[in-house]
C-alpha cells in the first residue's frame, strides 16, 4: 500500500485508563476509499478505537497516522478538515436551531473573521437535503427527538464535507427508514466520492450488507479483519 492509497496506519496502538486495557496492540493499514464496519461484543474497545482516530483519546503507546502524518501533528482544526465524526450521543444544553448546527460543520473551513461562501451554504443545503431534515432547519436541537437530533448531526458531517467520517453506533437512535437512506447515501459517497468510511455497529446484518471490509474487535485486540465476505464465515 502507498503513501498515497493509505488512509489510517494504526501501528501498535495500546490505550488504557490506569491499570485498565482497554486497546491491546492494534496494528493495522487502513486504505482510502472504502467502507469498514468496526464489528464486536459490548466493552471491546470499538468507540475507543474511534475517539484514537480523531484525536479525541491519544495512545498510551503506539502511533495512529492519517494520511502519512502522525495524528499528535494535527491541529484541531487541520483534524477537522479531514476527519467527520457523527458520534452515538450528543448532548448540547444551548438552543441552536437545526440549521445553526449544520453551518457549524462548515466552520474549519472558514477563515477567521470571514463569512460564509456561497460554496460553504450550498454544501450545507446539500447537507440538510440529503439527511432529510429540511422540516426540523427552523427548530431548537434541544426540542428534537434522539432521531431527529442524531439527522441533524449527520447533516452537520455531511457539511463538514471531509475525505473521512468516522461513525459511533451514529444509526443508534435511527428508525430503520432512515437508518437505511443514510447508510445508502454514505455507501454511494463512498463509491462516488471515494470518501473513506470507518462505523461501528452492533447489528451485523448491516455492515454485511455495506461494508466492503470488517474489523472484528474481543476484548480490546482486532481479532481478524479482511473484505467483508472473508470475515463473515461461521467459525
Amino acid at each position: 500500500m502507498t503513501k498515497s492509497q493509505e488512509c489510517y496506519k494504526i501501528d501498535n496502538v495500546h490505550f488504557q485508563y490506569g491499570k485498565n486495557k482497554v486497546i491491546e496492540d492494534i496494528c493495522v493499514n487502513l486504505a482510502g476509499g472504502k467502507f469498514y464496519g468496526l464489528i464486536g461484543p459490548n466493552g471491546c474497545g470499538k468507540t475507543t478505537l474511534i475517539d484514537l482516530l480523531v484525536k479525541n483519546k491519544r495512545p498510551s503507546s503506539g502511533k495512529v497516522s492519517l494520511f502519512g502524518l502522525p495524528l499528535k501533528r494535527y491541529t484541531q482544526k487541520r483534524m477537522a478538515r479531514k476527519v467527520a465524526l457523527v458520534p452515538q450521543n450528543f448532548y448540547i444544553n444551548f438552543a441552536f436551531t437545526v440549521e445553526e448546527i449544520v453551518l457549524m460543520g462548515r466552520h474549519p473551513h472558514i477563515a477567521k473573521f470571514s463569512a460564509l461562501t456561497s460554496q460553504d451554504r450550498q454544501l450545507v443545503e446539500t447537507a440538510i437535503q440529503s439527511a432529510d431534515i429540511e422540516s426540523l432547519r427552523k427548530k431548537y436541537i434541544t426540542a428534537l427527538s434522539g432521531g431527529e437530533r442524531q439527522r441533524g448531526i449527520f447533516a452537520r458531517a455531511l457539511a463538514q464535507d471531509t475525505p473521512v467520517l468516522l461513525l459511533d453506533e451514529a444509526t443508534s437512535n435511527l428508525d430503520i427508514k432512515h437508518t437505511l437512506n443514510t447508510l445508502d447515501m454514505i455507501a454511494f459517497q463512498v463509491k462516488s466520492q471515494k470518501k473513506t468510511v470507518i462505523a461501528d455497529f452492533h447489528d451485523l446484518n448491516l455492515p454485511a450488507h455495506y461494508c466492503d471490509y470488517l474489523l472484528f474487535m474481543k476484548e480490546g485486540a482486532l481479532v481478524i479483519h479482511g473484505p467483508t465476505e472473508e470475515v463473515l464465515k461461521e467459525e
